[in-house]
């Protein structure tokens, strides 16, 4: 997939004219030497000029679409593309089309004369600053996992994950980040009495993925829950 501004560098691709995808005479008087294109530095500079050219002002946006888009099956549900990432003790999901971009944990600034709640002040994200929140405040959930280690021990890293819908656009901390999953509306469970009152009014239902229980966040909760808590 290319996107329609990707400039592509203009390649004299000589292998196809007289080397060895040719049958065209004579052939290139570099094979005497080299015997295939493959070993040639004209073939070689030609692939890093391919491999370091520019990428496409929308790039990013273009494979995010590819990706976060819903796959429909013969007979069954739609599927749907979702993130999983764990806050604490408890794994998540979000949908993949709200999801913009995940990075490596960045600073977060306090905002003067504001308590720490579900705002926890503002990240600097590739220049320009976006709201930072606490899912683990917002959601109720309680710190059970040490810093660097899953409920189940394995190594981690946390992930500071940008989401967005529409003109709304956050950021928040995930203790661990495991990946997308498509799932349909039919693989989500009822959300157990047992769930946090302030996680549960979030979740639509209980996702069974391997041996995780993911909590499916409701998107447009989230993002008016937190569009009320910044202003």
């Amino acid at each position: 997939m290319i996107a329609a501004d990707a400039e592509i560098p203009v390649i004299d691709d000589c292998w196809n004219r007289i080397g060895v995808w040719s049958r065209a005479m004579p052939r290139c008087p570099r094979l005497e030497q080299v015997i295939h294109c493959h070993r040639c530095e004209i073939y070689a500079a030609a692939g890093r000029g391919l491999r370091d050219r520019p990428l496409p002002s929308d790039y990013r946006e273009t494979w995010r679409q590819h990706y976060a888009r819903t796959i429909p099956r013969r007979g069954a549900d739609p599927l749907t593309a979702v993130l999983v990432f764990r806050i604490g003790g408890e794994w998540l999901a979000l949908p993949a089309d709200a999801v913009e971009e995940i990075l490596d944990p960045v600073p977060v600034h306090s905002l003067p004369h504001r308590a720490p709640g579900a705002i926890q002040g503002l990240a600097n994200i590739h220049g320009r600053l976006r709201p930072c929140a606490s899912l683990a405040a917002l959601l109720g959930i309680e710190p059970r996992a040490p810093a660097g280690l899953a409920p189940d021990r394995r190594r981690v890293y946390s992930r500071m994950v940008a989401i967005r819908r529409e003109n709304s656009r956050f950021a928040f901390a995930a203790d661990d980040v495991w990946g997308c999953h498509r799932h349909a509306a039919a693989d989500l469970r009822e959300v157990p009495a047992t769930l946090a009152r302030a996680l549960a009014r979030f979740t639509l239902g209980i996702l069974p993925l391997e041996d995780k229980a993911v909590g499916r966040l409701d998107a447009d909760l989230l993002f008016h829950a937190l569009e009320k808590s910044l202003a």
